[in-house]
């Protein structure tokens, strides 16, 4: 579809003129999609905006609930919802009313994330890619723009990064600052016309195997051979590709389903006879499939066609057949053990383990995949810890229970009804008492009712107890929450200082958290009493001033948010949750001792039900992972306090032996979760430390890390060996003191790359004699021996020599000093010889 940049810009001031970002809440589902309903959001969204780019293709699910055009019966199949009137995803709720609250939430955060530049959050929605970026687009800041008309990740991805894991709001970031004050809309056809050159291009093997790991469509499987790479659609297609072709060729697990469009896009099809024996002519390599299934075999010849096969799967009528079980899950992974600890001497490489260990358990996929690929896995793992669900942290010598567990911290910001902001002292979760809190998420049900990720509790007043509840009974009926002080104006724009507006401290601080610190995603709880809760909400909406309030609320109550109510009439104590404190009169303020997880296991606990939802959906069970490095230079039975206990697997939240304590600062019940893992590193030669407390040297799996001097076997400097040299060094410091004081292997790597004489002398010189020196305690002779210094033939090549001195002249006749223990000096020019260390390898080496 060609149209001028100007038709253009008018079909976008048409779009939002229709659905202004105020009306996205009030939506109702036929509005949102109807069958032949040419002003729906969706019809709008696909077909009369598509001038400002193409949501075209694929199913209508990724709308999440749609109006069905085929209104045969269709049973539920593979997380995939139908009634009478409509499909839908059933993570999305359990009927299509449910499923639409969950998609309206979602694009209403959506909205309001794109108009302020918000990124993260449009990616970290749960809804259709295209979808969630086009809505994106069209409520970005009109001239502050951040998503390009380019929707589709694998269309990004060709101009952007191959990257698989580089992620749609990266991409975008990156070509929007590449955009130089461009008009958007011109920049993006540019940006289009070479997706389309490139996407058209003959493929070959490397091509597609480099597009299939950028795709967000595929998900790449373990397969028992590397002579192909597998992959899997969300719809359940299994893919092989296999390496060793110039041309990119493929085995699907099914074949039924092509049609003969799709057919037409592809160089050749050939089907493969299925049978419980699997017949000959089937390729040995091609996926493991269920008995029965049809495999056929496919070559690719544009990356067009591969998205429209897969279009074509993942469609509405994909067929109702059975799918064979994910590879990944056919391949022997032992369970990683929740708590573990990397020991070994220095370098080792513990920490540098600690990536892949962590991988192990967050995404074992990923790390079998990219196992010799050390760049994508360090990306994996950084993904994770900006994801919040790795954290690292170092122990040392003043690390605390208070920094690992909970603390007090000294606070200047007043939340109740004090007077002035004075200095107050807060409870604040160290790093594993926050991790625990986030592990134990219920994701699911946040998804659906639009609680963002680290969403503030607020206590909301709406008019006083004492009152008639008029205003309340209308703001809970109305997804509303309001607040008085109508002399303030437009908060937006206000001036809460100014003296003529007569307000008090407490009252600015309300009338500040509500026009300008609670964002959408928070959670409000509103005041039945001093000691209880009346409605639990969501804000979905950015606050608004309505100088004229609705017939039924006070007229001075005009300032406004949007509230999805999730539970109303409730009579619930809190007391308890915020660490034994009543709630205060103040209107609005953060209930900073109360997190969204234990407030959602608390209205669970007593059989709340949400409304659109129900029952709350059990937390998902994401991994969560703490890497503790330097784990025994802390003082462990200090650090973990009353968790020693509670980090055994049999006590965990959810085990049959379950154990749980009441911390000590914040007086509130704590459990670790059993999708929490912790993994530590302890250097064994450390010996200004202590052993680890034997109580919670039990609670651990002990990983040994020795030297690997294998993996330096084939490096070589001026013909010295670094693997022969590094192992017979540690052959002599274990038979002089033991094998937990060797020297670590990751001390020589940088020899791989750098293999001058000087990089040698500088390892030696800088980290490896002291060392040496460090292990025994300046014994300069032993030393020499682990050298092998004492049997080389010349004084040039040894690094260690006695030093010669001449106590006559440095003290006289009659003083006698002995000299049983002779006094040694470093020979500087030793370090630039390869025969220095050819004879720490072996003396009769040197010539």
């Amino acid at each position: 579809m060609t149209t001028s940049i100007e038709e253009r810009q008018a079909t976008w001031d048409d779009f939002l003129k229709r659905w202004p970002i105020e009306a996205l809440n009030q939506m109702t589902l036929p509005q949102y999609t109807q069958a032949g309903d040419k002003d729906s959001f969706a019809n709008w969204l696909e077909t009369r905006t598509e001038n400002l780019g193409s949501i075209w293709g694929g199913s209508s699910f990724k709308f999440g609930v749609f109006s069905r055009k085929d209104l045969s019966d269709k049973a539920d199949q593979r997380g995939l919802r139908y009634d009478a009137e409509y499909g839908w995803f059933g993570k999305y709720g359990e009927t299509s009313a449910q499923a639409f609250t969950t998609v309206r939430n979602i694009i209403s955060q959506v909205a309001h994330a794109a108009r302020k530049g918000d990124l993260a959050t449009i990616e970290a929605a749960d809804l259709g890619t295209v979808t969630k970026w086009k809505i994106a687009f069209l409520f970005q800041h009109p001239t502050q723009p951040c998503v390009l008309p380019i929707f589709k990740k694998e269309s990004l991805h060709a101009v952007a990064s191959r990257e698989r894991r580089v992620s749609c709001s990266e991409m975008h970031a990156q070509l929007i600052a590449k955009r130089n004050g461009q008009d958007l809309l011109t920049y993006g056809d540019e940006l289009w016309e070479q997706i389309q050159a490139i996407e058209s291009a003959k493929l070959s093997t490397p091509d597609t195997h480099a597009f299939l790991m950028a795709s967000d469509r595929f998900t790449p499987i373990k397969l028992a051979t590397d002579k192909m790479a597998g992959f899997r659609t969300a719809g359940g297609l299994e893919v092989a590709l296999a390496l060793d072709n110039k041309t990119p060729t493929l085995y699907l697990s099914q074949g039924d389903w092509l049609t003969d469009e799709v057919k037409g896009q592809l160089t050749s099809v050939i089907p493969y006879a299925a049978s419980k024996s699997r017949s000959s002519n089937i390729p040995a390599n091609a996926p493991s499939l269920a008995e029965g299934t049809a495999i056929v075999k496919i070559t690719i010849p544009t990356r067009l066609a591969l998205v429209a096969l897969c279009e074509a799967y993942d469609g509405e009528k994909v067929p109702s057949i059975v799918t064979s079980q994910s590879l990944i899950d056919e391949v022997s992974m032992p369970k990683p053990p929740l708590n573990q600890i990397l020991f070994g001497p220095p370098g080792t490489g513990k920490t540098f383990a600690t990536i892949d260990t962590a991988l192990e358990v967050l995404d074992p996929a990923f790390l079998t995949l990219n196992i010799q690929n050390r760049e994508a896995l360090k990306r994996r793992f950084d993904e994770f810890r900006d994801a919040g669900r790795m954290r690292f942290v170092t122990f040392h010598q003043s690390f605390s229970y208070e920094d690992f567990v909970e603390g007090i911290r000294a606070d200047t910001e007043t939340d109740d009804e004090s007077s002035s902001e004075s200095l107050q002292y807060r409870v604040e979760p160290g790093v594993f008492a926050q991790l625990c809190t986030d592990a134990r998420r219920n994701k699911q049900l946040e998804a659906k009712v639009g609680i963002r990720e680290g969403a503030k509790v607020w206590k909301l007043s709406i008019e006083e107890a004492s009152s008639s509840g008029e205003t309340r009974t209308y703001c809970l009926s109305h997804g509303e929450g309001r607040i008085g002080w109508s002399q303030a104006g437009n908060l937006d724009t206000a001036n809460l200082a100014d003296p003529n507006l007569h307000l008090g401290v407490k009252e600015r601080k309300s009338l500040e958290n509500f026009g300008e610190k609670i964002v959408v995603g928070d959670v409000v709880v509103c005041l039945a009493s001093r000691t209880t809760i009346g409605a639990v909400g969501v804000v979905t909406g950015e606050y608004e001033y309505t100088a004229n309030v609705p017939a039924g609320v006070r007229k001075d109550y005009v300032h406004k948010l949007p509230i999805h109510w999730l539970a109303t009439g409730l009579d619930f104590n809190v007391v308890a949750l915020n660490n034994g404190k009543q709630l205060t009169l103040q209107t609005v303020y953060p209930l900073r001792r109360i997190k969204w997880p234990d407030l959602l296991e608390a209205l669970t606990a007593a059989n709340v039900k949400f409304s659109d939802l129900p029952q709350a959906s059990p937390p998902a069970r994401e991994p969560y992972v703490l890497v503790i490095d330097e784990i025994n230079r802390g003082n462990v039975s200090r650090i973990f306090g009353e968790l020693i206990t509670l980090i055994e697997p049999s006590k965990r939240t959810g085990e049959a032996e379950a154990l749980e304590t009441v911390l000590p600062y914040s007086r509130s019940s704590f459990g670790v979760p059993a999708n929490v893992y912790l993994i530590g590193t302890m250097n064994t030669a450390d010996r200004s430390l202590t052993g680890l407390d034997v109580a919670l040297r039990r609670r651990f799996v002990f990983k040994e890390m020795p030297p690997k001097p294998e993996l330096l076997d084939a490096v070589e400097v001026d013909g010295v060996n670094v693997g022969k040299l590094l192992r017979v060094m540690n052959q002599r410091i274990e038979a002089l003191l033991d094998r937990e004081h060797a020297l670590g292997h990751a001390y020589f790597m940088p020899l791989e790359k750098d293999k001058r004489m000087s990089r040698l002398g500088e390892i030696f010189r800088n980290q490896v004699l002291p060392l040496l020196q460090e292990y025994f305690f300046d014994d300069w002779q032993r030393i020499q021996w682990v050298l092998n210094d004492h049997r080389k033939p010349s004084g040039q090549y040894q690094f260690i020599q006695p030093k010669k001195q001449d106590i006559k002249t440095l003290f006289g006749e009659d003083v006698i000093v002995s000299q049983h223990r002779p006094n040694w000096q470093t020979n500087a020019t030793a370090f630039d010889f390869p025969e220095s260390y050819l004879g720490v390898i072996d003396h009769t080496l040197i010539s």
